[in-house]
């Protein structure tokens, strides 16, 4: 926009003003007004123009100063450049000449150094001898103070040598063995400095000064030792025996003694006294505590800060003592050792015992584990493994003392209920529960591991304890008269059995809360599980061997039923009724669960001996009257077993007893027309659908009145119309365990 422009627009504007100003008659008067204020405004704006222009005129008045002077600058210093250059020209001529005078300012500068240390060149012998006084009688700054007198004197004259452009190696040679010496004294202090500083905790107690002046020495040292090496950067010289590194070797001495500290403590071994790693692990503690008490409270005081003296003296004991535990470990640890190692490392270390003590004020979370996690899982493993191994060695010992008890002539014991009993299940319970609360002191995980592993050694030994009993009732039937209460302790086993899953029972609910979804709920879910069914077994095998003996002692007598003798002589069922009777006043020396199960077993075993002689066809009426006189005779037998069974267990006989398959069995055989004889098969095969072709064939041709071929014709047709009625697999009752060969009956 040129000049033009911009006052054509600015008179457009000015003329909108006016007429916005004047739109009305009454503000003509205001005219003198409205043109003083326009004037006063305009006034105003060209003062501020006027300062605005003077101040870039200002502004650039002093840049034209300002380069003027630059350049007036710029042609001196190119002047002096050209008289630099032409003198430069001259130099390698003026080096040559002055030569001379270079190599007499060198021999003047080795000549002040020498006349400055001439004093300490002339006393090197008497200062060495007055240091080592000074070391002897512990006069430690006096003797360092002297000593680094005679280093910076041999140090002074070696650099100016070294500056030489021609080193004679026979000069050097020479003057290091004059003030040999020199190193033997800073070895000799170095040693008095050590050895107080490996004393530290000791001797802060009573001397803390001796600290204080050991480590300004160090401090000392460590200042040369920068400066040597700063001046080695620009000219290339290092002194001997530089640099020290007298601070690193502070550390690496109170590291040591840290570790001197946690070994040194170990006041018997496992030969002279059993608790040897208990009495050293307390050691270490009461001394850990008293140390880090004495860290806190006087040696910060003395050492520098940039020490950071109580977290560095806690990382140095937590490392010494990773290391010794490792030894210890690598040694080899025996029973409850592992215990005691893992509790103390779990749990004391970091507990307010010792390092989380309220009065150290020391983050534990900051120091880590004390052992790395893959040598606490080892460690870990090896007790569950020793676990294990002790659990195997006292369930032997244990079954070999209850075996032994078998063979006595005096019954077993009793609880408050009458009930048999051995010692075993309580032995196994104390022995688990020790066991758990042990390991309680390490953890709660390792807790749950001692728990599974017990579960897994008790289900394990269900097999051994089979196999005890396997061989005494072997031992028994050999020689019946070897053993005198072998029914009585039968039922004390099965009791035992019974026992032991109670003890189970109460061990998980005691210390076992399951969280419905970690791994170890699965696992000991399926052990107690797979433990409960192991024992189950084993409890109905004792009640097997029970009505094993029962029955061999009836075996006769089973033998005589459904025989010719039978029929008019009662006496078989008389003493099997007895001799039940007789067992089942021992049997009630069983658990109620246990003695159900045998009542149980007892009945049904009885109903399949008795039903197995109803259709073994050991008889065969001849008559109507025959027929209804053995029915007769098995309906009342029926009667009288389920009395006896009765007396016993009321329960077992009131709904759907096998007795009540001995009187369905009787209404087939006595009924009069062979014609009606379809009606009781259904009925019977209705409530008994498990029955065969078999049993049915068996049962028809005991009654005598039909042919071979009309029996078989009568089963296949009731056969077939059963097996299109039935929907679905049959229910089980006695007749699945009682098999009839046919070839009886071909």
């Amino acid at each position: 926009m040129d000049v033009g422009e911009a006052e054509s627009e600015a008179v457009a504007r000015a003329t909108l003003l006016v007429a916005n100003m004047l739109q009305r008659p009454d503000q003509l008067q205001k005219v003198d007004q409205y043109r003083r204020r326009v004037q006063r405004k305009k006034a105003s704006v060209e003062a501020m123009l006027k300062t605005a222009m003077q101040s870039q005129l200002d502004g650039v008045r002093t840049g034209l100063g300002q380069l003027q002077a630059a350049l007036i600058d710029l042609r001196e210093i190119k002047t002096c450049l050209s008289d630099m250059e032409q003198s430069l020209v001259r130099v390698p001529e003026l080096s040559e000449r002055l030569y001379e005078c270079r190599e007499e300012y060198v021999r003047h500068s080795q000549y002040a150094a020498a006349m400055e240390n001439l004093k300490h060149i002339f006393t090197v012998p008497e200062s060495v001898e007055k240091t080592h006084k000074w070391i002897s009688e512990g006069r430690l700054l006096y003797a360092h103070q002297c000593l680094m007198d005679l280093e910076n004197s041999r140090d002074d004259l070696l650099f100016e040598l070294h500056k030489l452009p021609h080193q004679n190696p026979n000069d050097t040679r020479m003057l290091k063995e004059y003030f040999a010496d020199v190193q033997k004294l800073s070895d000799d202090l170095g040693k008095q400095v050590w050895v107080i500083l490996q004393r530290t905790l000791n001797t802060v107690r009573k001397e803390p000064t001796q600290i204080v002046t050991a480590l300004r020495i160090v401090e000392r040292e460590e200042r040369a030792d920068q400066f040597a090496l700063q001046r080695q950067k620009g000219s290339g010289f290092l002194p001997p025996g530089r640099p020290k590194k007298w601070k690193e070797r502070t550390l690496t001495v109170l590291k040591e003694a840290a570790a001197e500290r946690i070994e040194g403590n170990m006041f018997e071994d496992r030969e002279g006294s059993k608790n040897w790693l208990i009495k050293h692990l307390e050691v270490i503690r009461l001394l850990l505590l008293e140390d880090m008490k004495v860290i806190r409270s006087l040696c910060v005081p003395c050492f520098p800060p940039n020490y950071d003296i109580t977290n560095r003296y806690v990382q140095m004991y937590h490392k010494s003592l990773a290391n010794h535990l490792v030894e210890i470990i690598d040694g080899g640890l025996e029973d409850n050792e592992y215990v005691s190692l893992l509790s103390w490392v779990l749990n004391v270390y970091g507990g307010k015992e010792l390092m989380g003590h309220p009065s150290l004020n020391i983050d534990v979370s900051k120091l880590g584990p004390l052992l790395d996690n893959k040598i606490l899982d080892n460690l870990i493993s090896k007790y569950l493994q020793n676990v294990n191994s002790n659990y195997d060695s006292w369930m032997n010992k244990a079954l070999e003392i209850e075996e032994k008890e078998w063979y006595r002539s005096e019954p077993p014991q009793q609880d408050a209920d009458s009930h048999y009993k051995t010692e075993l299940p309580q032995l196994i319970h104390d022995m688990i529960r020790q066991n758990l609360e042990v390991a309680a002191t390490i953890s709660s995980d390792v807790q749950v591991q001692v728990l599974i592993s017990s579960l897994v050694q008790v289900k394990l030994f269900a097999e051994k304890f089979k196999t005890a009993v396997t061989r005494y009732k072997a031992t028994y039937y050999a020689d019946r008269s070897q053993i005198q209460y072998f029914t009585t302790y039968i039922i004390a086993l099965a009791n035992s059995c019974q026992g032991l899953v109670d003890v189970m029972v109460a061990i998980k609910s005691q210390f076992w809360k399951s969280c419905g979804s970690t791994e170890n709920d699965a696992k000991i879910a399926t052990e107690f599980d797979a433990l409960l069914t192991v024992y189950q077994r084993l409890r109905d095998l004792m009640c097997d061997h029970l009505m094993e003996e029962a029955l061999l002692d009836l075996e006769e007598q089973f033998n005589a039923l459904l025989t010719t003798r039978w029929l008019t002589n009662t006496e078989p069922m008389d003493t099997i009724c007895l001799t039940l009777s007789d067992y089942f006043n021992d049997y009630s020396h069983l658990h109620q669960k246990n003695f159900d199960h045998v009542v149980q077993l007892a009945l049904n075993t009885v109903a399949m001996r008795y039903t197995s002689a109803i259709l073994g066809k050991r008889l065969t009426p001849k008559t109507q009257e025959d027929r209804k006189l053995v029915a007769d005779r098995i309906t009342a037998e029926a009667l009288k077993l389920s009395s006896v069974f009765e007396q016993v267990a009321p329960d077992l006989v009131k709904f759907d007893s096998p007795c009540e398959v001995m009187k369905g069995l009787a209404e087939v055989i006595k009924v009069s027309d062979v014609e009606f004889i379809s009606l009781e098969l259904h009925r019977l095969l209705r409530r008994y659908p498990d029955m065969t072709g078999d049993h049915l064939t068996a049962l028809l041709m005991l009654r005598g009145d039909l042919g071979r071929l009309d029996v078989r014709q009568r089963v296949a047709d009731i056969m077939e119309e059963m097996r299109t009625q039935r929907a679905g697999p049959a229910p089980k009752s006695i007749f699945s365990h009682i098999h009839v060969s046919t070839s009886l009956f071909t």
